[in-house]
């Protein structure tokens, strides 16, 4: 009898072993949908929809600014010198002072401003009474022509010496020219000054004033009483100026507008020679469609963004115009009905599946959003 080469063990994991091949292989067929046959729940699970955040676009104000740093300098800056020569005898103000105008700063001797316009005087009073005297005579004919003439002229020239006098005599006072503050005395007391030396500078500081060089394509609407926003080093409150003056001019060499500010209210510690950032309006709209700036995409400078659309994605093209803070103006593209996704958008493609959160939020917005077209086309009616 001839014994078989396999011995019963051996046959019996070659047949499991085939049983398993089998199982598998008709396991990975699939059908001619891409399915894969006899697992269960064959078909590919669907795609889980995006959460986001929707809301719709508000109407407000949107504005084009000009941003740039100045110097805050006084309205008025003038240095005090000698009219005349003499020792200074008294100091009546010092730097930091505030004074009005015809307040005496500083005094010089003047005995003898006040000796020669006593001799001016009586010489004077000598002259008067000659022309008097020969004056009736005239008019009785005892005097020739001449000698009346004569008379006049030592009189009239009497008085105007007496007039030099009194102001030579003036200039030992010295007083300042305008309101403001005495910045800088340079001189002593007891000190020898000669007509034309400097004694003290002073400044108008009330009001300030800014000189701005706007660029000829950015002055816009800039007009004078325009209200500008000031940000000053020395204190931490926004103060705010008014547009004083507006140059009819473009300056050739620069290609700039000369703008100039006015700041009238101000805290102490305010002082000429402050820096300043400017932010200026050069133009507003007041019924501009605004969203937050976080919901618009840049792409090879195009912008676009995202709207729902039963409940699914929906890319749109806009044009954008002014960034106001955190929010951006669209001029084109979307309409205020528009549910615009600014949460979760970055991801987005179109025609994405989408889960809407914040749907109170949003519900808010879409009301503030149809009363404002309400308004908009009542104004439209009434116009």
């Amino acid at each position: 009898m001839t014994r078989s080469i396999f011995s019963p063990t051996f046959l019996l994991v070659l047949a499991i072993a085939a049983s398993l091949l089998l199982s598998a292989c008709s396991e990975g067929q699939s059908d001619g949908a891409g399915n894969k046959k006899g697992r269960p729940g064959g078909n590919r699970p669907a795609t889980k929809p995006i959460p986001v955040e929707v809301l719709n676009p508000e109407i407000g104000l949107a504005a084009s600014y000009y941003v740039t740093t100045a110097t805050l300098t006084p309205s008025s800056d003038a240095n005090i010198n000698a009219r005349t020569a003499g020792v200074v005898r008294q100091i009546l103000h010092e730097e930091g002072d505030d004074v009005k105008a015809g307040d005496v700063l500083l005094l010089l001797e003047d005995d003898d401003q006040k000796l020669r316009l006593k001799q001016a005087q009586q010489n004077l009073a000598s002259s008067e009474r000659e022309f008097k005297r020969l004056s009736k005579m005239k008019s009785a004919g005892a005097v020739s022509p001449n000698e009346w003439e004569t008379a006049n002229n030592n009189f009239q020239t009497a008085k105007t010496e007496v007039e030099l006098a009194e102001l030579a005599l003036s200039y030992t006072r010295v007083a300042a020219p305008f309101d403001g503050r005495v910045v800088w005395r340079e001189i002593d007391l007891g000190a020898h000054v000669s007509n034309g030396d400097l004694l003290f500078r002073m400044m108008a500081i009330d009001p300030l004033l800014i000189r701005v060089h706007v660029p000829a394509n950015r002055i816009g609407k800039v007009a004078k009483g325009q209200t500008v926003d000031l940000t000053v080093d020395s204190v931490p409150q926004a103060l705010q100026a008014v547009v004083e003056l507006v140059s009819p001019i473009v300056d050739p060499a620069t290609g700039t507008v000369k703008v100039t500010l006015k700041l009238e209210k101000y805290p102490a510690g305010v002082r000429p020679g402050d820096f300043t950032e400017i932010r200026m309006v050069t133009d507003q709209r007041e019924d501009a469609m605004l969203l937050p700036s976080v919901a618009i995409i840049e792409e090879r400078g195009q912008h676009y963004l995202f709207v729902e659309s039963d409940n699914k994605a929906q890319r749109k093209e806009i044009q954008v115009g002014y960034v106001i803070g955190d929010k951006t103006e669209v001029t084109a593209g979307i309409s205020l009905s528009d549910r615009v996704v600014v949460k979760g958008q970055r991801n987005l493609k179109d025609g994405n599946q989408l889960k809407i959160i914040g749907s109170e939020n949003s519900q808010q917005r879409l009301q503030q959003a149809s009363q404002s077209l309400e308004k908009l086309d009542k104004q439209s009616g009434e116009s």
